[in-house]
């Protein structure tokens, strides 16, 4: 724990003190006083977490009997050397984590100079010297066992020198660097290493075979990088315990030598390209595994229902495997101390059995999603962390809505057959709750004025549904950032109270029976606002200013309705339109999914809740989701607004559509118009405006500069031209008319005649029978005469 006080001088008078540890101190110093160097019997020292600044002083060189320092976790911006280290020979464990040392250039010389050390952790120092080759063969210390250089910058070059502890090196950590190219197979001579950690950099080609050649390795994690080929045979893995391999780009399937891996507890391939059948020989002998992530690649499993693990899971993630049977995996039942569950997107089209609502209470994370998971929900599973989830959306659950856990955190139930009144909502007693998503039910009725039972539910959607009446006033209770209830029956007013909601980022009431004006404290309540959309309601009135102080602003979307009045000039105070900078992370991560609660590193990894909104796009509605935060517009449509197009709104340069279509407005485009340069969409027909010669391209008569004619083109005085043009197409199709009357006239003319009247078709045939004996006549009479003369 932290601790205040004073370093005073009085500590020199313990001449024979060989401990030291101040960490976490919090005194009134700003620096590590230099007397301490005169503790000369010191052989342990512990500054970690003091906040000191400045930079170190050179004193700490004096401490000759020193074995460990720990200086992690200051703020020390003045360090340009590290050459008192050269003076402690008997160092053996050097910490140094999160000291800033981007203006030391001698720290390798300092390094090498330390002949007895064991222990290097220099993690998030900004280090990126790019070593020379003579540093490679340096007579450092040949006994380094531990070295920890993650959260830096260094490039590839940094692997010459690592060459130097083939024979004692146990853990090397380079994740979160810049490493590049492929990975050495000269790793494959480490012959002690039992921990590799190259995650998080720019790798690529294949997985070196020669990496399971120090039958050691315990511990590889490659994750995030750019690897491809096959992941190599793991027989020779023999003592692996832990094997991260996610976000790479691997393809080829999983070998059956995976039952060889006797000792592994922590397999994740996950987010790879890679296919194939994974059957119960894959976890023949894996009895020690305890996560098991194999999702997001093309995996069928062919798991018999009947099959009995040897192992006992903590996480399984199998999301987007495929079952080569639908049914519900049965062999989970045997799992009893899952405390993590993902079978989403895996073609499950079969119901629940009991036994799964009777999961160990240990559970917290369930994920269920995009399947075809039919039944009614009696309960779901007992949840006891503060921090968990349940995602059992896109599925056809039905019935009413189940009781909840009362520790739950993030609830989704969007996307399947819920029904019944929404007075069942007040069911839901968790205090812990902050993510509510109901959306895409049959859920109806009045909501019900509860919502005092959350006090920190900060996401609330309840859209597309058949809610009606008003919206209740006490939502504005809740630590709301997001309130989406379009596609409902709500009817009234926006409450007043929502004024009351101050960190309100995303408001979406769309497609309901709203009414009245839009109301002035929208803009002076509400200053964090990113998403507005009123779309398709009964207000009317006209714009207040007030709403252009909402200067975060990137969706703005009031069409449909009965808006009247002029377009504000104020418009272009919208500062979040007018930038073209990145995207703006709408919700921070107290709204996340837990994607990985538990891992040996002890940190979470988060997927940020995706908000969706609908938004009329080049003509077509569209759902954004993960892009939300990259889409700006307005969307003023199919109103009464009049006037002219302010040209103030031409200062939005990041805009991408911006449509003013079917209003009353007048004037001309302003001239202006050409700076909004990232606009993909712009709509502005069926009003009134004028002025417009400049415009050209087809399907106008006026051709633009440059523009390449694809046909004849027509001026306006051209009549004569059309007369002509009219003319050779009546011709036209007069001959074409008269050919096929000609044709019926002559064939059913003859033809029938002579098939319904026989005497005529006697005559005619012995007519046809005269003129062919005239034929051959006239031919033998004229062959004889020819050969007469010859």
């Amino acid at each position: 724990m932290p601790f205040k006080g004073e370093i005073g001088s009085s500590l020199l008078e313990l001449q024979y003190l060989t401990y030291l540890d101040l960490s976490l101190f919090e005194g009134s110093e700003t620096s590590i006083p230099k007397f301490i160097g005169s503790l000369t019997n010191l052989r342990y020292l512990n500054f970690s977490g003091c906040n000191f600044i400045g930079t170190i002083p050179y004193q700490l060189g004096n401490l000759t009997r020193l074995v460990s320092l720990d200086l992690s976790f200051n703020n020390f911006d003045k360090v340009e050397s590290l050459m008192f280290l050269s003076h402690l020979p008997a160092l053996k464990h050097l910490e140094m984590r999160y000291t800033n040392l981007r203006q030391t250039t001698d720290w390798l010389r300092a390094i090498n100079m330390l002949h007895s050390l064991l222990n290097l952790h220099l993690s998030g120092c900004g280090l990126s010297v790019v070593i020379p080759p003579p540093l490679s063969l340096a007579n450092s210390s040949k006994s380094l066992a531990i070295i920890d250089f993650c959260v830096n910058e260094f490039s590839s070059s940094i692997f010459p020198w690592l060459l130097n502890f083939n024979n004692s090196l146990l853990s090397l950590n380079l994740e979160l660097n810049q490493l590049q190219g492929q990975i050495p197979d000269t790793f494959g001579n480490m012959i002690a290493l039992q921990h590799l950690n190259l995650a998080f950099n720019h790798l690529e080609g294949r997985i070196p075979i020669s990496l399971g050649n120090p039958f050691s390795l315990e511990t590889l994690d490659l994750s995030w990088n750019n690897l491809t080929g096959e992941v190599p045979n793991l027989s020779n893995f023999s003592f692996i315990k832990e094997l991260r391999l996610p976000m790479n780009k691997l393809n080829g399937s999983l070998t059956e030598s995976t039952d060889l891996l006797s000792n592994l507890e922590v397999m994740d391939i996950s987010s790879n390209s890679m296919n194939g059948v994974i059957s119960d020989i894959h976890f023949l002998t894996l009895s020690k595994l305890r996560h098991l992530d194999i999702s997001l690649n093309s995996f069928t499993l062919n798991l018999s229902s009947y099959w009995v693990p040897p192992f006992q899971l903590d996480i399984l993630i199998m999301s987007s495997c495929k079952q080569l049977e639908p049914h519900f995996p049965q062999w989970l039942q045997t799992q009893k101390r899952i405390i993590h569950l993902d079978i989403s997107n895996s073609r499950i089209s079969d119901g629940i059995s009991d036994w799964f609502w009777e999961l160990p209470p240990i559970l917290m994370y369930l994920n269920l999603s995009g399947n075809l998971i039919c039944g009614e929900v009696q309960k779901l599973p007992f949840i006891v962390d503060n921090f968990s989830a349940i995602d059992m959306s896109s599925n056809c659950f039905h019935g009413s809505k189940p009781p909840l856990p009362p520790n739950i955190t993030v609830l989704n139930l969007s996307g399947n057959r819920f029904s019944r009144n929404a007075s069942n909502l007040c069911s839901i007693s968790g205090e812990y709750l902050n993510n509510l998503d109901v959306s895409d039910n049959s859920l109806s009725g009045e909501l019900p004025d509860c919502w005092t039972n959350w006090k920190k539910l900060g996401i609330l959607n309840l859209a597309n549904n058949n809610f009606s009446g008003s919206i209740p006033a006490s939502l504005a209770l809740l630590p709301i950032e997001a309130l989406q209830l379009r596609n409902n029956c709500f009817s009234g007013e926006l409450p007043p109270s929502l004024s009351n909601c101050t960190g309100l980022k995303f408001l979406d009431v769309g497609e309901n029976r709203l009414f009245g004006t839009i109301p002035a404290w929208i803009g002076e309540n509400l200053p964090s606002l990113i998403v507005l959309r009123l779309r398709s309601n009964r207000i009317y009135g006209s714009l207040h200013l007030q709403l252009c102080h909402l200067t975060s602003l990137q969706i703005l979307d009031l069409s449909n309705n009965s808006i009247s009045g002029g377009i504000p000039q104020c418009l272009s105070n919208f500062t979040a339109m007018a930038s073209n900078s990145g995207t703006v992370e709408i919700f921070d991560n107290s709204y996340s999914y837990l994607l990985d609660p538990w891992t040996t590193k002890g940190w979470y990894k988060d997927v940020p809740y995706v908000n969706i909104v609908m938004i009329l796009w080049k003509g077509t509605e569209r759902e954004y989701g993960n892009t939300l935060g990259l889409v700006k517009c307005i969307d003023f449509s199919s109103n009464n607004f009049s006037g002219k197009i302010p040209g103030e709104i031409t200062r939005l340069v990041g805009l991408l559509s911006l449509n003013l279509s079917n209003n009353q407005l007048t004037g001309v485009i302003p001239h202006s118009i050409g700076h909004l340069n990232l606009l993909e969409s712009l709509d502005l027909s069926a009003n009134h405006l004028s002025g417009n010669a400049g415009l050209c391209g087809e399907p106008l008569p006026n051709r633009c500069p440059g523009e390449k004619v694809a046909r004849p083109s027509i001026n306006r005085g051209s009549e004569n031209t059309d007369k002509r043009v009219g003319k050779r197409e009546i011709i036209t199709s007069g001959f074409y008319i008269s050919m096929g009357v000609g044709f019926a006239t002559g064939f059913w003319g003859v033809c029938c005649s002579l098939l319904l009247y026989r005497p005529w078709r006697h005559a005619y045939f012995h007519f046809l029978d005269r003129v062919g004996s005239w034929l051959y006549v006239r031919a033998v009479i004229s062959i004889a005469k020819l050969q007469r003369m010859l």
